[in-house]
């Protein structure tokens, strides 16, 4: 469950007093941002009422206006409510006040549009009458939309899209004849209002590694390229309540700005992308010192805000975001180590005992701990470590290919942070310049959630609604702009602490994803399924022969995978370095279980990658804990590591005699449930969101008008009389 715990920032608040004491315009301006939010809370309302019903709007689906069309009957020239820049010296703009205009998700093919879409137009048709009647204390009906997790946006009043010769060849879609390509989920009002306010640290490898092809050779994209897209449009999603900073790592570390966080303004969001922009990867990786840096800024942060120095923290969501190529140096690939490993620890253990140090020294100093969402970018890059980080801090991981759209998939931090934000009021978005043509605005915006599932479970994100103000606009109430923007400041700070289900972490992670079980420590494991008893001791560190040895003289063998449970068990039981199982490459090649024989093809799920399965150095297998599927990967037999043994029911040694054995059967209650025991919460949650039965059988022209002959922006965004 998630419960808001909003903070006191006693500076913000003096602050703020000072500003307005004596003001006033001091009740017009609260009134004002009252206004904007009863119009937000209002459309959320009805918007998730529209969702519950929305087999029923289906059913009765009938078009709606593509803002990339022409032919707007409804339009009309509307002089009060903003100028469209590109008519010049002439007044006011074509708008349409009679129903709301769509834009379908980026790269969509209009004539094969996907069940889901189809479902998101059809469903929020309704919210026609609802954006008509709602208005601010501007007198201002506009600007109001909805935006749903598919990339569907629905605005009102309805206004035509930019196109043709306006457009930059690499923004217009050739789906839409060259329409001006617009996702809603990468705008700041989006993720504000999906994750909330937030310190987020971008942790940047910058390693000569991520000058590889991406998706290996003939790849013309680097994985620098793909993550540089990604990074420069993630920066555009922060809003006015988060401070942001970016450390730079390879074996040497820097920040943009050492040793503070940066409120996400406009200049701050500038600053940061004219750094991404310089940055030229050479030299190492040393994880650790990326991750120290970027942990002591937070830390730091938290200190100067609990001592009311000054304004660099949310004090709320602590999140750090991991871009790499996976090769850090403790893994023995020649790189250079800045920080020499520890003797005593396994390369992955270093890096994870020193996050678990930073994360104690960021709760002492009075804060949450913080979420890491790291990223593997390329096909090849090694996922190891960036995957256990991840199970280990509350965090979800991914891999970026050259293909995937990156950015959706790195805004899994803010559709993790958004899943319990369901009770959030409104949150408003920093300054921005309006994609539609309004100039500088603000907007106020709001998630929205499907119903409750069968079993009880909160319902999922569905989309965000919102509404715009102009900055002109408050400017004619509040001369003194800077107080406005301090009281939006203040009522945007809504903290909600995120505490998962088993379950709702491992579906929100996914297949890829998941994290194994964190067994309690026990001496011997009973695996009902299997029928097997297990351990899986600390000591002694043994080759792969001596671990064999020491498993046979025991009375069992090393492990072995007869059924996906099984290798579930066996991650969940691995040292976070890999332990020994009982598989060995033979002399013919084959990977070979070392007791029945049978041969593991390289194209089977346990592999973590397949272009090691040859390696002369690497002979014998080992499996950690990156995750339950994809976990076990050659490794050099005279490496010494923990073993895995397996016994039968009739020969279990002394460590499982007795009460010693840990019961793993269906009573037992999982630490972090595997996904395959999550199958009815996980199909419970998305028949939550499904498509509508009826929508994949809808004809297009019963979701989308016709657009019409092929006019200019102009023509279709300027007023008739309009002569430029």
């Amino acid at each position: 469950m998630a419960s808001r715990r909003p903070p006191t920032p006693p500076a913000i608040a003096a602050t703020i007093l000072l500003l307005l004491l004596g003001s006033a315009a001091a009740d017009e301006v609260d009134d004002l941002i009252d206004s904007v939010e009863a119009v937000v809370e209002k459309i959320a309302d009805e918007a998730t009422a529209a969702f519950a019903k929305r087999f029923e709007s289906v059913e009765g689906c009938a078009c709606s206006p593509h803002a990339c069309g022409s032919d707007f009957e409804s339009s009309e020239c509307a002089e009060d409510i903003g100028d469209a820049e590109l008519c010049g010296a002439c007044a006011g703009q074509k708008l349409s006040f009679e129903e709301s205009f769509i834009l379908t998700p980026p790269t969509v093919d209009l004539e094969d549009l996907p069940a889901d879409v189809k479902d998101s137009i059809c469903t929020f048709r309704g919210l026609n009458d609802v954006f008509s009647e709602v208005k601010d204390d501007l007198g201002i009906r506009a600007w109001s939309y909805v935006a749903t997790t598919n990339g569907v946006m629905r605005n009102w009043p309805g206004h035509a899209h930019e196109r043709g010769e306006d457009v930059i060849p690499e923004l217009a879609d050739p789906n839409l004849e060259g329409c001006k390509i617009y996702d809603p989920r990468i705008r700041p009002w989006y993720a504000a209002a999906t994750s909330g306010p937030k310190d987020v640290v971008l942790v940047v490898d910058t390693s000569e590694s991520m000058l590889v092809a991406s998706d290996g050779e003939g790849d013309s994209m680097t994985r620098w390229d793909v993550a540089k897209r990604a990074i420069l449009s993630l920066l555009d999603t922060f809003g006015i309540t988060d401070y942001i900073n970016m450390v730079e790592f390879n074996d040497k570390v820097t920040s943009l700005n050492p040793g503070k966080m940066l409120q996400a303004t406009s200049e701050n969001i500038a600053a940061l992308k004219e750094e991404v922009n310089g940055i030229e990867p050479n030299g190492g990786t040393d994880f650790r010192n990326g991750l120290e840096e970027a942990f002591d800024l937070l830390t730091e942060a938290t200190v100067r805000h609990r001592e009311e120095e000054e304004l660099v923290s949310s004090d709320c969501q602590k999140v750090i975001i991991f871009v790499t190529a996976g090769e850090d140096c403790t893994l023995g690939n020649g790189k250079k180590c800045a920080k020499k490993p520890p003797k005593n620890l396994t390369p992955v253990d270093a890096v994870l005992e020193l996050i678990e140090e930073k994360q104690q020294e960021l709760v002492d100093a009075g804060s949450q701990r913080a979420h890491i969402f790291p990223y593997s970018f390329g096909a090849d890059a090694d996922d190891e470590i960036p995957k256990e980080m991840a199970c280990a801090n509350e965090g979800v991981w991914g891999r970026i290919l050259s293909t995937d759209d990156p950015l959706f998939k790195m805004n899994a931090y803010t559709a993790y942070l958004a899943s319990q934000r369901g009770n959030s009021e409104p949150i408003w978005s920093r300054l921005y310049e309006d994609e539609f043509g309004l100039g500088l605005v603000v907007t106020a915006a709001k998630p929205i959630y499907s119903p409750k599932t069968s079993l009880g479970a909160d319902g999922s994100l569905v989309g965000v609604v919102a509404h715009d103000v102009r900055i002109a606009d408050i400017e004619e109430v509040a001369p003194d702009f800077k107080s406005v923007i301090l009281q939006i400041i203040r009522r945007g700070i809504q903290c909600i602490d995120t505490v998962f289900t088993g379950c709702e972490l491992q579906v929100l992670r996914g297949e890829e994803g998941q994290c194994p079980e964190k067994f309690d420590e026990a001496d011997c494991y009973f695996f009902e399924k299997s029928g097997s008893y297990y351990i899986a001791p600390k000591e002694p560190l043994l080759t792969f022969d001596d671990a064999e040895a020491f498993c046979q003289d025991l009375g069992g063998k090393l492990a072995d995978i007869d059924e996906p449970e099984e290798e579930d068990l066996l991650a969940g039981l691995a040292s976070n370095a890999g332990s020994w199982i009982g598989l060995r490459r033979d002399d013919t090649g084959e990977w070979k279980w070392r007791v029945t024989g049978d041969a593991v093809p390289e194209d089977s799920d346990i592999w973590v990658f397949r272009k090691e399965l040859q390696d002369p150095k690497k002979e014998c297998a080992t499996i950690d804990r990156r995750g339950v599927r994809n976990s076990v990967h050659p490794e050099d037999c005279a490496t010494l590591t923990r073993p895995i043994c397996e016994f039968p029911a009739d020969a279990i040694p002394d460590q499982c005699t007795g009460d010693k054995a840990l019961q793993i059967d269906e009573d037992y209650e999982y630490n972090v449930r595997p996904l395959s025991t999550c199958r009815q919460e996980e199909v419970d949650r998305l028949d939550a969101t499904s498509a509508s039965p009826g929508a994949e059988d809808l004809a297009i022209e019963d979701v989308v008008c016709s657009l019409g002959e092929t006019k200019s922006t102009f023509d279709v965004r300027c007023c008739d009389d309009c002569d430029v």
